[in-house]
């Protein structure tokens, strides 16, 4: 895990341009104190200052799964990474061979980061749509399955690989950066390097996502694929897939063109024995959360709560991870955190019998430049989040 993290941000820096410290220092926690009564309980909130915007946060549970690591991208190419203790809750800085190890990297022109499959094996992305397997040293097999370039990669826990392919611009809202989209999606069998299923959504549709949603959302031991697919004619709908590219359900389309969907995740929400889907709709302009569950019998996805105004995306990024899930208050029901419609603001959000409720919102130091993290131990939970007064948050939670 270690090695994948520090690649993945290596990536990230080749982009921009890297730099690193010496030695190993504590670094000054600002405490923010915030007054409002919720529900949940924050047993510290810091803030400290960075050496530069934030874009990127990853975490890693360390020294036995008690305390947790975070490492931070900059937008100057620097990385910063932070250690918070679980037996004191304090935040400090990890430099010289800590934070400025690195590990190999491909030669190819990657747009996005490689995924480790195992000890020293990783696949990514080549430009030109190729799938990779990479031991560090030199690459092992390459897949010509026409691959979209910025799609994320995503592994199960038999070794199987899920990734976007064909490109297509027969869609041109370019909410990610571009106006090429994934009309096709492939598994690939991680041991045996080769393809299993391939499948293509309709024609006149287009995968607006960079990052599929691969869950066993009915619970019988076989995972379904959630997609968000656009076209000129209705805009934007939620569509469930099996493995083999069977539809299984489908929800209504918005209607309308350049209106996009924003599929967060599929968690135990509203109780453990059944599965929702948490979605922003249009979250750049106004932004309604609304949670939804499968009906199998109808082979629908019906939306049962609705609320606004949030927003889990900024026109133009690739980053679709600014929301979370955790159990911030210890009642074995999952919380979803997401951005107020500003950015200004992290809320959490927790399914009820009549829909949902803020149970918690916390004011961030600036506007939200990066992904929220989670990370849950035994006896504590941790939000992370970075903004664009270059400054980290952490808020811990403690049962």
């Amino acid at each position: 895990m270690k090695k994948l993290l520090v690649l993945l941000l290596t990536v990230l820096v080749s982009l921009i341009g890297c730099s690193s410290e010496e030695g190993v220092q504590e670094v000054e926690q600002e405490a923010v104190d915030n007054s409002e009564e919720t529900s949940t309980n924050k047993d510290s909130e810091t803030t400290i200052k960075l050496n530069g915007i934030p874009i990127r946060i990853e975490a890693e549970k360390v020294n036995n799964d008690v305390d947790v690591e975070f490492t931070v991208v900059l937008d100057n190419g620097q990385i910063q990474r932070f250690r918070v203790k679980a037996e004191s809750d304090q935040l400090s800085e990890l430099t010289g061979e800590q934070a400025a190890k690195t590990d190999p990297q491909p030669k190819d022109n990657l747009e996005m980061t490689p995924l480790l499959l195992e000890a020293n094996e990783f696949v990514y992305i080549d430009q030109n749509g190729d799938v990779v397997f990479w031991n560090e040293e030199q690459e092992i097999e390459r897949l010509a399955i026409n691959a979209l370039p910025d799609s994320n990669l995503l592994v199960d826990d038999k070794n199987q690989i899920l990734v976007l392919t064909q490109p297509s611009t027969r869609y041109d809202h370019g909410i990610f950066g571009d106006q090429i989209e994934a009309s096709g999606f492939a598994i690939i069998d991680g041991n045996k390097r080769e393809v299993v299923q391939e499948a293509s959504v309709p024609q006149n549709d287009v995968i607006e996502s960079l990052k599929p949603i691969w869950v066993d959302w009915d619970q019988n031991g076989t995972k379904e694929i959630v997609l968000t697919l656009s076209n000129d004619q209705e805009g934007a709908r939620l569509v469930l897939y099996d493995e083999a590219g069977k539809q299984l359900a489908e929800g209504k389309p918005l209607g309308q063109s350049h209106r996009w969907r924003h599929a967060l995740t599929v968690e135990a929400f509203h109780s453990k024995g059944k599965l929702e889907l948490a979605e922003i709709t249009t979250p750049h302009i106004g932004g309604t959360l609304q949670f939804i569950e499968w009906d199998q019998e109808s082979n629908s996805l019906k939306i049962v709560a609705s609320g606004i105004e949030y927003s889990t995306h900024s026109i133009g990024s690739k980053n679709l991870d600014m929301h979370a899930s955790v159990d911030s208050n210890f009642d074995d029901q999952i919380e979803l955190w997401v951005p107020s419609q500003r950015k200004d603001e992290l809320i959490g959000i927790q399914r009820t019998a009549n829909g949902f409720d803020p149970i918690a919102q916390f004011s961030l130091q600036g506007n939200l430049s990066t992904n929220l993290v989670s990370v849950a131990t035994d006896n504590q939970a941790i939000l992370a989040a970075g903004t664009d007064s270059a400054t980290l948050t952490v808020w811990t939670f403690v049962e």
